[in-house]
């Protein structure tokens, strides 16, 4: 009896170490299969990257160009307003001369227009 009860544990250490060194196999099987093709698409994966990459790039100067162009417009407006806030401006005055038909004299009305 102790001798079957042996045998059965002996066997299963037996099982236990076969799939512990199955599964090492496998994994040393993937890894070498996943390291031999990463090697054969080397070249293929490293075009996508510089491809992703110069996308990446255009995309960012489309964005900082209009940024810059929107910052510079916003600087012209303000200085246009700072510009019309510090000149000085223009009164026009107008004499319209009036003939009183009642009275028989002659006057004017004085308009002023502010620029």
């Amino acid at each position: 009896m102790l001798c079957l009860f042996l045998s059965r544990k002996q066997k299963e250490l037996e099982e236990k170490l076969i799939e512990e060194e199955v599964a090492r196999r496998v994994e040393e099987l993937v890894a070498k299969r996943v390291a031999e093709e990463l090697e054969k698409r080397k070249d293929e994966i490293e075009a996508e990257v510089k491809r992703r990459v110069e996308e990446a790039k255009q995309i960012m100067e489309k964005q900082m160009l209009r940024e810059l162009e929107l910052q510079r417009q916003r600087e012209i407006d303000s200085q246009k307003k700072k510009e019309v806030k510090k000149s000085p401006r223009l009164a026009i005055i107008c004499l319209l001369p009036l003939y009183d038909y009642r009275s028989h004299t002659r006057g004017g009305i004085w308009f002023l227009f502010n620029s």
